[in-house]
Parts: C-alpha cells; structure tokens; sequence
C-alpha cells in the first residue's frame, strides 16, 4: 500500500521502515506522503457507472451472436458481462448452466457472456444459439486463449474483450441464484446512490462482492460427470453419489467468508469494470489468482483511510470500502472434487494450499501447481507478463515517432 516502504535487515530479523521516518524533512517525501492517499482513491460510482471500455486485445473470435435488441448496435455498453473460462469443458454443459443464469436473470439483455476457450473443449459453438422461453442474452462470444499461463492470464484475457460496466468473473461448474445480475447491481451500486449520499449516510462503499457459497447437492448437480483433463476420461462412480460432510464444508466456508470478508473464486467475484482496470485485474499466475484479488481488496478497506472522491475525510473511523457478501441465496459450485476425493482429504488439501502460499513458506504460484497437479505449470507463449508486452508496445510506439519525425 505504502510506496515509500523499506526493509532494513537487522540480523535474521525484517525490521519495516519507511523512507519517511528514515528522511523525515524531506519535502518531497512529505509531499508524496499527504498525496498518496488520494492517488488510490477508487473511480466514483458515477464514474462506474457511466464506464465504457472498448475490447483491447485482438482475441480470435469463435463464435459470437448478440440478441435481436442488438444485433445491429456492435458497441452497445452492457451491464453486465460474465467471463467464464473453459478448460476441456463440454458444451452441452455450459449451455446447461447458461440457460439457468438466463433464466434466473432480470435483465438478459443487458448481459454480456465471454467464454474464454483455453483448450480441450468440445461443441462451444453451439453455446451461441442458447435462448429460453424467448429470452436471449444481449450477446454471448467464446474467443480463443492460446497464451498459457492459467486461470489468472485467462480470466484477465477476457476482462480485457468484455465490455460491460461489471466483471462477473464465474467459473464454469458454478450455477448463479435467482436474481443474481440485480442482486449484484443492487450491491456494487448500493441501489442508485452516489458516493456524496454514502458519505451523508455514514455508509460503506463496496469495492467489489461476492455470493454466500453453496455446492449444488440437487439430483443434477450430483449426477454431473467428472472429466480429467489429462486423460479426459469421465468417471461413472462420482454420479450421485453425495459426500458425506458436505453441509459442514459450506458452513465453514461461509463462516470464514462473514467473518474475514474473504470469499474465493467459486463465490462469484465481481466488480466494476473500472474498478478491475484501476487495481491491475488478476496477477498474472497460475493459481490462487483470486485469493490475490480479494486480498488486495481486504488490504484496501483494512488500511486506507476513508477518503471520499471530493477529499472529504468521514468523521467516524470506519472503513470507506469493504468486500461485500450479496444477501440472498448462494452461487452453487459443483460437488464434483468433494464427489472425487472426500470431504475430509478435499478439505485437508485445500487447507494446506493456502497455508503453503500465504503462510510461513509462502510458495509461488507455480510452486503450488507442481505439488497439487504433480507436473509442471502451465507454459506462457511469452516470458514477458501483459504489464510488460504493454510496456515494450508503447516504447516502441514512441520510438517509431521519434524516428518519424527524425529524432526530435
């Protein structure tokens, strides 16, 4: 949070400085310092609101079809936009969890789907056409991801070609409740108010939000087929069969979700678009890319004073942002891992994954994938991460026009 933060190593022990205890009449710093505060203040709900981003990068199109509303406006701004990454997924059964999410839906038309296809999937196409009882969504696309790297460059990858004013960042065995898109409207946007009525009401902005979290325990969601993406075998023994243990996952899991506001990537993250671009997206690994995210988020509201976008400071010591729970119903993910290997060895496992990253050892994402999966993480088609590809695009921009206009 702190640009000016320093290590001094003092022995075996990380003493935590900052430049400006280690130059306390330093101007600049002292300049820096008073500033940084609103540096990080997040874009305005009215500027959320009325956000637009037009795709920037130049994915391969699979297949795309927009709804008869908007089959002749190419930059219509969407509400909403679902990114959903498939990896060896079959199409008959995102078009299953589509046609729930549509149908729970309020709105269809103002939502976006991008289905990012990172490989081994089968019959996509067909996801295009999906419509229920004579409802459509606004426009559904599958764009190809070949650049490697996991679920975080993938995720980003589609946040970069979506274009609604909210990121709903849902995995692909993970079935939304009733309501779900005004549900989330209702929450990132607290029901129309502005940051100045927040302010009045002595009110929490909520950064970004997330559903309560549920494991779809209904017949077909027990019944659905556990494939593997190295041998894409489907195992029969996992069909409806219901794990014993598995209430007490969802208790704890959203135990932990109200009390430390840390819910995971199975819940449905979702912020504006705006919001999302300004804190960077995902970080670019493997794995744990969503405990990442949602960590920052909880920095955020934990650290940072509650600065409101006109400099005003709120009177009480309460945070300005928090990661909001969507009241209501939970996303329901699929039973298939707890179906595979156990409550108690699933629950164990991941446990001890997220002690590895975060805790003492603190493995690399990459470091995680190898002892989870047993092989090696996902190769990139380049070294260089996005921020950097970004960066050496626009160096190189800049030099061709210098050179154009001969060096000046």
């Amino acid at each position: 949070i702190d640009p000016l933060m320093t290590a001094s190593h003092a022995s075996t022990d990380t003493i935590q400085t900052t430049l400006l205890e280690q130059l306390p009449h330093d101007r600049l710093l002292q300049r820096i310092s008073k500033m940084w505060k609103y540096v990080l203040i997040l874009p305005s709900l009215k500027e959320a609101k009325a956000f637009y981003r037009v795709p920037t990068s130049n994915a391969r199109i699979v297949a795309t079809k927009r709804s008869k509303r908007h089959e002749n406006d190419a930059k219509y701004p969407y509400q909403t936009s679902i990114i959903m990454p498939a990896f060896y997924e079959k199409g008959s059964h995102l078009i299953a969890k589509l046609t729930k999410a549509l149908e729970t839906s309020n709105d269809p038309n103002e939502i976006e789907v991008v289905i990012v296809d990172a490989g081994g999937c089968t019959d996509l196409e067909k996801v295009v056409s999906l419509s229920s009882n004579e409802k459509q969504f606004g426009k559904i696309s599958i764009i190809s991801f070949t650049a490697g790297g996991g679920r975080g460059p993938c995720l980003n990858f589609g946040a970069a070609n979506a274009t609604g004013r909210i990121l709903t960042f849902c995995h692909s065995d993970t079935t939304l409740p009733s309501h779900w898109d005004k549900s989330i409207l209702s929450t990132l946007e607290h029901d129309g108010m502005e940051d100045d009525d927040l302010f009045r009401l002595g009110k929490i902005r909520s950064n970004s939000c997330a559903f309560a979290f549920g494991i779809d325990t209904s017949p077909a969601g027990l019944a659905m087929p556990f494939t593997s993406s190295s041998s894409q075998s489907t195992s029969s023994y996992t069909s409806s069969y219901f794990p014993p243990g598995i209430r007490a996952v969802e208790t704890t899991a959203n135990l932990r979700t109200r009390l430390y506001s840390l819910p995971y990537g199975d819940q449905v993250l979702t912020l504006h678009a705006c919001v999302f671009h300004f804190l960077g997206g995902f970080p670019d690994q493997c794995l744990m890319e969503d405990y990442e995210l949602v960590s920052l988020l909880r920095r955020r509201a934990a650290l940072l004073d509650g600065v409101y976008p006109d400099g005003q400071m709120k009177l009480n010591k309460m945070s300005y942002e928090k990661v909001a729970i969507v009241p209501g119903p939970p996303a329901l993910c699929s039973p298939r891992r707890w179906q595979k290997f156990g409550v108690i060895y699933t629950t164990f496992t991941n446990s001890r994954l997220v002690s590895l990253y975060a805790g003492v050892r603190k493995l690399s994402a990459d470091e995680l994938f190898e002892l989870y999966y047993g092989k090696d993480p996902p190769k990139r088609s380049s070294a260089d991460s996005p921020w950097e590809l970004e960066l050496k695009q626009l160096l190189g921009d800049t030099s061709k026009k210098e050179d154009d206009n001969g060096g000046i």
